[in-house]
């Protein structure tokens, strides 16, 4: 993943175009749409689409066969979650529906008023996770990276209003740190990805489905060092309309190994059973990195 440079992709237009024909026609129709568009990467993203089989061709439950059907429907997943994304924003998401396994610890940590950190990665829909996380009595952290096009932020801002929860960019200068570290003294939820990192960020190497990856330090490091709890959460899409949502038991762990090592077995679990919902499109196994 050294080559990913921390922004988002798509363009301003794009995103305007798919808000507008879901608040004209709703989520069904936007679907049809967004089979026109995924059907153009397909054909076109060819480095997407070689990142792609490079990580499905080391997943043991995956079939060679199948890959480039993985592929497709890959495309046309993540254009939905986008959609859903959106709709749930403006308000038009009334069809959506999610089932939940574990939610209520979250719940009982944030109506103790003590910290939790939500550890997550790009697999489903992180944004339906979040939409439950708003009920919370709690105020929302989130890291991210502070480099999508002010463009694109500024637009979303401008379509569907302030978001629910309060974003800390993760800079150079690391002057997040002291942000989390005040959240988790107030006794807020932090939420980070955990499966991406900058080039000549701090890693730290575990095995992925048998394989050497590396995934980026702070995130693990920030569970296991500011004594709170810290959990994973994954939101998958289970049929057309309804995602599952999973929380895992939150723990406190002092080493930043053994919480890497744990995040890594779960996230095992949900690419194995939905491969087709990975968005992480980079090389993810070491041994791509460098190709």
């Amino acid at each position: 993943m050294a080559n990913w440079k921390g922004k988002t992709k798509g363009s301003p237009l794009g995103y305007l175009f798919f808000i507008r024909v879901i608040q004209i026609f709703g989520i069904r129709f936007t679907y049809l749409i967004l089979r026109v568009v995924t059907f153009q990467y397909v054909i076109f993203a060819r480095k997407t689409k070689q990142n792609l089989k490079l990580f499905y061709s080391k997943i043991p439950s995956i079939e060679k066969s199948k890959i480039n059907r993985i592929i497709r429907k890959n495309f046309n997943l993540l254009g939905e979650s986008l959609v859903d994304k959106f709709a749930f924003l403006i308000g038009k998401g009334k069809e959506i529906s999610y089932t939940q396994d574990g939610e209520n610890q979250i719940t009982e940590i944030a109506d103790r008023k003590e910290p939790l950190i939500l550890l997550s990665a790009h697999i489903g829909n992180w944004e339906i996770a979040g939409n439950f996380l708003k009920s919370l009595d709690t105020k929302v952290n989130v890291l991210m990276f502070d480099g999508e096009r002010e463009k694109i932020k500024s637009l979303i801002k401008n379509e569907v209003g302030e978001v629910h929860f309060n974003i800390i960019p993760i800079k150079n200068d690391l002057s997040h740190i002291f942000s989390v570290t005040n959240a988790v003294r107030n006794g807020e939820i932090i939420c980070v990805h955990a499966d991406r990192y900058l080039p000549g960020a701090k890693t730290i190497t575990t095995k992925f489905f048998g394989r050497d990856i590396e995934l980026p330090y702070g995130p693990f490091q920030m569970a296991a060092k500011l004594k709170a709890n810290h959990a994973f959460i994954f939101a998958v899409k289970d049929s057309k309309f309804n995602y599952h949502f999973t929380c895992s038991k939150p723990e406190k762990i002092t080493s930043p190994e053994q919480v890497a090592a744990n995040y890594v077995r779960i996230l095992e679990e949900k690419v194995s059973k939905n491969p087709e919902q990975w968005f992480n499109y980079h090389p993810f196994f070491k041994e791509d990195v460098s190709q």
